[in-house]
């Protein structure tokens, strides 16, 4: 499938709104599924999957460029390491506070305690939001890279040269 301008608008467009899906969820999730466990778990699992969905289409926005279809994607993953270390490590953060949190609820619902964070949590909760500002960031930059018209057939002479500087 090659990637037009018109699917690669589409395609940005996908990715910004799961990038303002999740931005949201970071910033209203939390106050607005207060004290409602199933609200909450709904929330994180919503916000989990549109990470994923996120890394899915990076990888349809790679394998529809010319580069990957003649096998030299590094050429572009070279440009993209920042996207996918931050993914990972937003995703594992992402997982670990929800997973927390949920059991965190569950343990005071059982003990009829009040809700209060560990100091543990709030510090995973802190590295969470900083790590999200990297993984906004990245993502944005890497579907700019991904738009760069020297990784479509038009520009195989460049292609070339990049696979001869290996």
């Amino acid at each position: 499938m090659k990637l037009t301008r018109g699917r690669y608008t589409y395609l940005l467009m996908a990715q910004m709104a799961l990038l303002a899906g999740d931005l949201f969820f970071n910033a209203f999730g939390a106050s607005l599924a207060r004290n409602h466990l199933q609200t909450s778990i709904f929330f994180f699992v919503t916000q989990d999957a549109l990470i994923i969905v996120e890394y899915l289409l990076f990888t349809l926005a790679l394998h529809s460029t010319c580069v990957y279809q003649v096998g030299a994607s590094h050429i572009i993953l070279r440009n993209c390491k920042l996207f996918l270390g931050s993914i990972t490590i937003y995703f594992l953060l992402s997982a670990s506070q929800h997973f927390w949190i949920v059991y965190q609820s569950r343990l005071s619902v059982a003990e009829n305690q009040n809700q209060e964070w560990p100091l543990g949590l709030y510090a995973l909760a802190v590295i969470h939001r900083i790590m999200s500002v990297f993984y906004y960031y990245s993502s944005k930059s890497t579907a700019l890279t991904m738009a760069d018209p020297r990784y479509k057939e038009e520009h195989l002479d460049w292609i070339a040269e990049q696979l001869g500087d290996k």
